[in-house]
């Protein structure tokens, strides 16, 4: 009866051997011995099942039954490495239960890239997550590391998401800060989770600031910022940032208060910036809806918040537009209000503009494009300001226009007429409802030649176009003024020029335009405002010798004054991977005015050259501006930033200028040690950041405010 029970025995062990190769499991020992279900080697081994790989120098495999329960279980030890999933561990000692897919290491280690996670304990879990039980994470690679984030208790799963309780932050033992939860997705580190920084020096004084991400989770990131001047007080608030998987909805808000004082408003103690920006796409992307607004306790705010560089920081509009897209037609409702009692707006309260897609008119090939905006406008100066007043107005403005292309053998000609119409609801000096009316007319005229010389492609296009914009039905005196969409004044002009391109053809057949100058000029008729008929001519290059090299001329002359209107002159140099060069020179004559749209020649023909030249439009200067990168060590590099401006009335020259030394430490600690110089200003600072730069497209990217 033994004999027959050993028999058994003997059967359910070879049983179990063969049963063990059935699971999908892999057995590679080196002198294994085998007994009651049990393999065991101190030699080294390899044990492989499905996303699992086990290496170690001690192993004990276990499949039997104890009291009828199945027991299938892996213990190792020694030169341990276990491949789970995406994971890779080291440790000491790793019990693994085959059945629920579980186990246990003691003392391990793993990596996120670029991150180090690890545990005196971590419990690896059947869904491919692990939980880590008095644990840490970092990006220094040394087993001591210098810094890092401790955590009692914390999980991560997929790779990359992170909740950790009782999170401590640690430099060489100090504690630096601590979290009760910190949720967190690990890629984050690609858009910097940690900025700190030191100025030293400057009107504002000594200045710590620091931010930490607090939530970061499924593409959702919240930051905590906390700021303190030595000579003015504390400051801390909220950022928060977010962007859905398939792009169309994004979010950026920051709320921030601080218990300072402005340098130039020395009674201001509660200082505050509300920013935010959204946008939504809807409808099949047929709708987009972009929403931003910046409110501020003073002009100064935005600087004071934001004063990384020698850039100075200006508040954003507070705005809303809705935009619908249709394949016929795109209308947009608009809205804009002052929310900062400090600047100049032009309220759109709200504006509607419907733009019809241009369609041919029957067989004729003449073109009919129009569009109409609906306005109630209210023109808010900034408080304080003495002698002016505020205005507003409805408005309704009509724009139509017919063309038709008319192709000859050498050239093209297209002629044009249009009607300008805009109606306001009341006057500037109480007059009743107001309409004005403006026709126009023009003509274009094109005609290209181009020359093969083997590898090489010159053009010429000399062209023509004249406009005559009739005599408005009212004067600009006589209605409101609330942008450049309202004067209109009769005008006479034509531009005509010619342009020059040189394109060449590689060995790979690539082709590229190296050289493109255009020589151009406008002619005014019957404006009295214009002494010369061709009061200008201009002048427009840009040269690229080869691949790592661009320059670029932008001038013109001034017949009237015999002088250089304008001139801008820079040039770009790649010469390396590791060194970038970039120089730009800058004129403006006392004549050159400062307009939004350049070409744009209704106020040069409504005010004299005298009225112009005395007002703010005029705005003699000098520029030379300077930028230079090099990366003089692998990891290291230098950035300066220069600018220098002179020649211009009543304010003297002045020279501002940023060195940036920039360095990576424990493969994600981005430093910088910049020394900036302002008028009557000079700060050193301190940056660090813990971060690095993004390896997959740049559109994945969140960029939060607090970048440097």
């Amino acid at each position: 009866m033994a004999w027959l029970c050993s028999l058994a025995a003997e059967d359910e062990d070879n049983d179990i051997v063969k049963s063990v190769f059935a699971e999908g499991i892999s057995i590679d020992l080196c002198e294994p011995t085998f007994s009651n279900g049990v393999f065991t080697t101190d030699k080294g081994g390899v044990i492989i099942a499905p996303q699992l790989r086990i290496q170690a120098r001690k192993l004990t495999y276990t499949k039997r039954l104890v009291d009828k329960e199945p027991v299938f279980k892996l213990e190792a030890e020694g030169d341990l490495m276990v491949e789970f999933g995406d994971y890779i561990f080291v440790g000491d000692r790793l019990v693994y239960d085959f059945q629920s897919k579980q186990g246990t290491i003691i003392n391990s280690r793993t990596e996120a890239e670029p991150w180090f996670v690890g545990g005196s304990v971590i419990r690896l879990l059947a869904d491919g997550s692990y939980f880590v039980e008095h644990g840490f994470i970092t990006t220094d690679e040394n087993l001591c590391p210098d810094w890092k984030i401790s955590t009692f208790k914390a999980r991560l799963c997929q790779e990359r998401y992170l909740r950790a309780e009782d999170v401590r932050f640690k430099y060489n033992g100090l504690l630096l800060f601590w979290l009760p939860v910190l949720r967190m997705d690990l890629e984050t580190i690609f858009d910097s989770p940690f900025h700190y920084n030191f100025k030293w020096g400057g009107r504002e004084g000594p200045r710590v600031s620091m931010s930490y991400e607090i939530v970061s989770f499924e593409r959702f990131k919240t930051f905590l910022r906390f700021d303190y001047r030595f000579n003015r007080g504390p400051g801390g608030g909220i950022e928060t940032f977010y962007r859905s998987a398939d792009h169309k909805e994004f979010l950026q808000t920051i709320n921030f208060i601080a218990r300072d004082n402005s340098i130039f408003i020395s009674d201001e103690r509660l200082r505050y910036r509300l920013e935010g920006v959204y946008s939504r796409l809807l409808c099949d992307d047929t709708v987009s809806i972009d929403l931003t607004y910046d409110k501020l306790s003073d002009k100064y705010m935005a600087t004071d918040y934001d004063d990384q560089g020698i850039e100075l920081e200006t508040a954003g509009r507070t705005q809303l537009d809705i935009n619908k897209q249709n394949p016929d037609w795109i209308a947009n409702l608009y809205a804009r209000v002052r929310v900062n009692s400090f600047e100049t707006v032009k309220q759109e309260l709200p504006t509607f503009l419907n733009s019809w897609r241009p369609f041919s008119l029957g067989p004729t090939g003449v073109i009919f494009e129009n569009q109409y905006k609906l306005s109630y406008l209210n023109f808010d100066y900034a408080d304080h300001l003495p002698g002016i007043h505020d205005f507003a107005a409805g408005r309704l403005a009509f724009w139509n226009n017919l063309y038709r292309p008319i192709p000859f053998k050498y050239f093209t000609i297209t002629p044009e007429a249009g009607l300008n119409a805009i109606f306001y609801s009341n006057g500037p000096h109480g007059e009743d409802d107001k309409w004005l009316a403006q026709g126009v007319f023009g003509c274009e005229a094109v005609a290209p030649f181009y020359r093969n010389y083997f590898t090489q492609k010159h053009v010429i296009e000399p062209y023509l176009s004249y406009y005559y914009y009739t005599a408005p039905t009212i004067s600009p005196h006589q209605h409101y003024i609330f942008d450049i969409d309202d004067g209109w004044v009769r005008l006479n002009m034509l531009t005509f020029g010619a342009s020059n391109s040189l394109y060449k053809k590689d060995s790979d057949g690539n082709i590229s335009r190296y050289l493109f100058v255009d020589v151009y000029a406008n002619a005014f008729f019957n404006v009295h405002t214009f002494p010369a008929t061709v009061p200008k001519v201009y002048v427009d290059t840009v040269w690229r010798p080869n691949e790592f090299l661009k320059y670029t001329v932008d001038s013109a002359w001034d017949f009237e004054e015999n002088q250089l209107d304008h001139v801008n002159v820079r040039s770009e140099w790649t010469v390396n991977a590791d060194l970038a060069l970039a120089a730009e020179y800058r004129h403006r004559s006392s004549f050159c005015w400062r307009k939004a749209d350049p070409w744009n020649f209704m106020l040069d023909a409504f005010h004299s050259l005298e009225t112009l030249r005395h007002s703010t439009v005029s705005d003699r200067r000098s520029t030379f501006l300077m930028n230079m990168f090099y990366r003089f060590l692998p990891n290291w590099a230098l950035e300066v930033e220069s600018r220098h401006g002179w020649d211009r009335h009543h304010e003297k020259s002045y020279t501002e200028f940023e060195i940036d030394l920039l360095t990576t430490v424990y493969s994600a600690g981005q430093v910088k040690l910049s020394y900036q110089h302002i008028e009557g200003d000079d700060r050193i600072a301190i940056y660090f950041s813990l971060g690095l730069k993004r390896p997959d497209s740049c559109d994945e990217c969140i960029v939060p405010f607090l970048e440097f």
